[in-house]
Order: C-alpha cells, then sequence, then structure tokens
C-alpha cells in the first residue's frame, strides 16, 4: 500500500458514476477518514457522512476514495466488505481493488463554500479610473463595487451571486478576505470574466455568475489553491471529529 495512506487521513468516497469534478458530484460526496490500515489492501473507514449525517453503506458498493494527504490529493477504487461496530461507534471495512494515484485536478477543484464577495464590473466608463487606481495602490477603494456571496470556489474561477445581473464576457474585478484555517485573514483581489449569468433556481432579482480567472499569474493561483485545499481539509477533519 502506498505510504501516503496513513490513520487519520481524510477523505471523500464517491459513487463511480460521478466524477470528482462534476457539478452534480458536490450532493453525493462522503466525508470520512482513515480508522486503521489492516494491510497492503484493506483499511478501515470511519463512518461516512454528508453535513454531519451519518450515511450507512453496504457490502458491495463501490466507490473512488480521495485521499487528502497534506497538499496532494490521491485517489483509488474500493469495494466495501461491511460496516461494523468498535467501540462506541461506527466503522467501515473498504478493499482496495486498484492502486493509489495522485489526482492531479487541483486547478479544477471547486470548494462550495459561503463568502463575501465584492465585484466591479469594468466599463468603458471606469477604465481610466482603474487604471489609475492600481497605479495608486487604491483600487479597492474604488466606487462601485457591489456585493455577493460566493457558492463555490476554485483554482480556476469562482461562481457568486448577486442582486446584479453581470453580462456574458463581462470583466470583472472581485474582492474575497478569506479566513484561513488558523484564523489568518487574506485578501485575494483577482481579474476574471464572466462566462455564463442565469437566474439563481428561478429567483426573480437574484443571479447566478460563473467567472473563470483571466491573466492570473502562476504564483498567485498557486497561493489560492493551497488557501482552498487548507480549508477543505479542514473542514473534513471536523467533519470526520479528528483533533489536530
Amino acid at each position: 500500500m502506498e505510504k501516503v495512506l496513513k490513520p487519520g487521513i481524510p477523505l471523500e468516497l464517491l459513487s463511480r458514476k460521478y466524477k470528482f469534478d462534476d457539478e452534480e458530484a458536490k450532493e453525493h460526496k462522503l466525508g470520512s477518514s482513515i480508522h486503521d490500515i489492516t494491510d497492503d489492501t484493506h483499511i478501515v473507514l470511519t463512518n461516512p457522512t454528508i453535513k454531519t449525517r451519518l450515511i450507512p453503506v453496504h457490502a458491495g458498493e463501490r466507490y473512488n476514495a480521495y485521499f487528502f494527504a497534506g497538499k496532494m490529493i490521491y485517489t483509488a477504487p474500493v469495494t466495501v466488505i461491511k460496516s461494523r461496530t468498535e467501540g462506541n461507534f461506527r466503522v467501515v471495512d473498504v478493499e482496495l481493488t486498484g492502486s493509489v494515484q495522485k489526482f492531479d485536478r487541483r486547478q479544477y477543484y471547486r470548494l462550495e463554500t459561503s463568502m463575501d464577495v465584492r465585484f466591479l464590473m469594468l466599463t468603458a466608463e471606469n477604465a481610466k479610473e482603474f487604471q489609475t487606481a492600481v497605479k495608486e495602490g487604491r483600487l479597492l477603494t474604488m466606487p462601485g463595487f457591489e456585493v455577493g456571496t460566493t457558492i463555490d470556489i476554485g483554482g480556476g474561477g469562482i461562481r457568486f451571486t448577486s442582486k446584479v445581473e453581470l453580462p456574458k464576457d463581462a470583466m470583472v474585478i472581485t474582492h474575497m478576505v478569506a479566513t484561513l484555517p488558523n484564523g489568518e485573514k487574506k485578501n485575494y483581489v483577482f481579474l476574471g470574466k464572466i462566462i455564463n449569468t442565469s437566474l439563481l433556481n428561478g429567483q426573480r432579482g437574484c443571479f447566478d455568475h460563473r467567472m473563470k480567472f483571466v491573466d492570473m499569474k502562476q504564483e498567485a493561483r498557486e497561493e489560492f489553491v493551497r488557501f482552498i485545499f487548507e480549508w477543505e481539509r479542514d473542514r473534513l477533519k471536523k467533519m470526520s471529529g479528528l483533533k489536530n
């Protein structure tokens, strides 16, 4: 078994009919962690959950497991052997039915989270003021910023809602203040392009925007992705009841 798999590592189980970054997969990811390692092909997991609700799994069910080991994700196919009680809690015995491999989809991984986001659409009218504000270091105090709420964020872009409708292909500056797992606050300011706008669940006056980052420097993308994975790892630890 790959040495990257150790007791305590958080993970997600996902039915093999879904891909990890599919939109519809979000509601079907089961949070868990490695409770114990039996041998090279058998591991014991904590009982899977969705939003802290215990989800029963049954012998013979097949999943793809995604292991969050440090800053990397590893994946392997697993088959449930049985669920059982150990002490005062439920565990699940699974068999690894394939090799453990690195899962290199960090740029496209989406973290479902609700965060405040400020945004400013760039127009011909404010282009000159925007250029001056950037040179003078006062971009975030420019007039015209609106507010919204993220639905999910990723290394390639964000999805957010607002009461302001942004047209497709609009260029937008977004500003988020994120709280890292250690409590540190970090400003993230990105330029993006709106690739799709629709009414949120058909609600009048509330719009769902999908934005792709544009001209993002590689180091900025990597730093943002690190933040996303640190936050996700912290969330999975809390879901599985693990302590730091």
